[in-house]
């Protein structure tokens, strides 16, 4: 399975999804994270570092502005190359009702690009790729979800989750984003009961009609317990 992770910021994909995304790595799967930043800073370093933790196979940074992206051709192009080159068959995203702006320009960014890369446009970006993502989950960073349809058991990737958060140095200097990522997982773990840490997703798109998500990996409102440490 080729999986991909459209972070907005460096570390975005680490709180919302760094535990789902180790599982991934663990299970063989090829997983690929696309940060909407530009390159360069200190971030950019420490972003290979906890890459490096979690398992994720290849990183990119596109052209977005550091700090706040806004929506353009340029970058909406780079997303679709990136899309017709890892072809993947999971795409995890922000949620669509985060409370940061540049969250929600990624998560409509990231729709769009999927879409297009099907199609014989935009030929720079590469040749178009049949079918990518048909599965897309949106996970939460800032904003918590209000209503989530699948949570991944992240237990025995939590501390590794934990290791991968404090690579980024720059950002939790600042803000306490090991705490407070693994304190809403323990949070999900618990009023989900599929085990101690969880991780939470809205369902945007499946290819399973009748089954949980992602198979193994999760566990939908309707299916029975799923661990990712199976």
């Amino acid at each position: 399975m080729r999986v991909l992770c459209v972070s907005p910021h460096r570390d975005d994909e680490t709180i919302g999804c760094g535990g789902t995304l180790s599982a991934h790595a663990d299970r063989g799967d090829f997983v690929a994270v696309v940060h909407l930043c530009g390159t360069g800073g200190a971030d950019e370093s420490e972003a290979r570092a906890a890459a490096s933790v979690l398992g994720v196979s290849e990183i990119v940074s596109l052209s977005g502005d550091p700090v706040q992206v806004a929506p353009s051709r340029r970058l909406l192009l780079e997303l679709v190359g990136a899309f017709r080159r890892f072809r993947p068959d999971v795409l995890y995203v922000p949620h669509a009702d985060e409370d940061d702006p540049t969250h929600r320009v990624a998560a409509k960014l990231a729709h769009e690009a999927r879409w297009v890369a099907a199609y014989a446009v935009y030929e720079e970006a590469g040749p178009p790729v049949s079918s990518p993502a048909r599965e897309v989950y949106e996970y939460e960073v800032w904003t918590p979800l209000s209503d989530p349809a699948v949570h991944v058991d992240i237990t025995a990737y939590a501390d590794r989750k934990r290791r991968a958060l404090r690579q980024y140095h720059s950002q939790i200097e600042e803000t306490a984003w090991d705490e407070g990522s693994l304190g809403l997982n323990r949070y999900r773990g618990v009023t989900s009961g599929v085990g101690r840490y969880a991780e939470a997703f809205t369902v945007a798109r499946a290819s399973h009609i009748g089954r949980p998500p992602t198979d193994s990996l999760v566990r939908s409102r309707e299916a029975g317990n799923a661990s990712v440490s199976d």
